[in-house]
């Protein structure tokens, strides 16, 4: 007995011994070769097996070994004691197994929440990670304990079915929670706009787009204060980016004449002022147009193009400022509204 005892323990001190080097081992490789290669994939992988399952794995072998030999050198032991000691390595087996799995599903996570980080369209998708890390550990432990349930001839059944009515009944009470959050995935995925454009609500509200978050999207308004709106909303209702897929945006500044100006001479002082504007592009050109008689005046159009939106209000205001001193230096009138009032007295014939 006290020679099968010395060979069981070192057995087992020898696989530990053996996990031991074969880490190092990958450790190694991992330095001289995949340290090398162009993705951290296997940086990822070689990491998550070498913290623990090696020396777990190779216990574990050395432990059913030990327990069979002492089956079939001792016949006459206990059985009971036997059969208790495999099932008990059955259901370490089962959660090994599980330690494993949820060390690739991470490694597989981290990399490519690191390539999707790097990327400036997909780096804020790569923040709904720690949420699928959490799902998918909960997942595999729960799929785990199922097993070892089933093994231990437990009827999982009535479990599983108990397990769906409560993730039914917690998916109907965060039914809008879930629906803004997959809504936020499209977002991410279909990117009708990026953090930093500017878009225009069916609303009419303008404002640039802060942050894309899980359940909503935060758009920083001209008077700097957030819009918070749930990520559904946004999905369903028509949005303009004015940002996309061209920052270039249209500038225009509308000014009324006096009945009798000279038209001609008006325009091509707003079409001056607007090409020596340097922040109006040359291409293309500014133009100004006489578009409608008004009521107290000759109503006239300048449009024009800027490279980036947000110089839109700036020069519009400069160019406002511009185009009145011009027309007064000029004597070319801005009429104001006036109305003419008739007084009609009853004796009059």
């Amino acid at each position: 007995m006290l020679y099968r005892t010395i060979i069981w323990i070192g057995v087992i001190v020898a696989a530990w011994l053996v996990a031991r080097f074969l880490s190092w081992m990958l450790g190694f490789i991992h330095r001289k070769f995949t340290s090398k290669t162009a993705t951290k994939l296997d940086d990822y992988v070689i990491e998550a097996l070498r913290r623990e399952p090696f020396s777990h794995i190779a216990i574990l072998l050395a432990l059913v070994w030990v327990v069979n030999d002492a089956a079939s050198n001792f016949p006459t032991g206990d059985e009971r004691m036997i059969s208790f000691l495999r099932h008990l390595l059955i259901i370490y087996g089962i959660f090994l197994g599980a330690v494993v799995v949820d060390g690739m599903f991470r490694a597989v996570l981290n990399w490519m929440r690191e390539e999707m980080s790097q990327k400036s369209d997909l780096k804020v998708l790569s923040e709904f990670f720690p949420l699928l890390r959490k799902i998918g550990r909960t997942t595999i432990y729960a799929i785990a304990v199922v097993i070892v349930l089933s093994h231990l001839g437990v009827d999982v059944s009535a479990l599983i079915v108990s397990m769906g009515v409560a993730g039914a009944a917690i998916a109907l009470a965060v039914k809008d929670t879930i629906e803004n959050a997959i809504s936020g995935i499209l977002i991410m995925l279909d990117r009708p706009f990026r953090i930093g454009d500017r878009i225009k609500l069916s609303s009419g509200e303008v404002g640039d787009i802060f942050d894309i978050g899980l359940r909503s999207t935060k758009i920083l308004t001209f008077d700097n204060t957030l819009i918070i709106l749930p990520n559904t909303k946004l999905l369903t209702e028509k949005i303009t980016n004015l940002s996309y897929p061209n920052p270039v945006m249209r500038v225009k500044v509308e000014v009324d004449v006096a009945y009798g100006t000279d038209i001609d001479f008006a325009k091509n002082i707003m079409e001056r002022i607007a090409k020596e504007h340097p922040d109006v592009l040359d291409e293309p050109q500014p133009k100004a147009y006489f578009v409608e008689f008004g009521e107290s005046g000759l109503k006239l159009i300048l449009m024009g193009r800027v490279g980036k939106y947000t110089n839109v209000w700036d020069t519009q205001n400069q160019l406002r400022e511009m185009i009145y001193k011009e027309f007064a230096e000029n004597q070319i009138e801005i009429p104001f509204p006036q109305m003419d009032v008739h007084i009609k007295r009853e004796n009059d014939q």
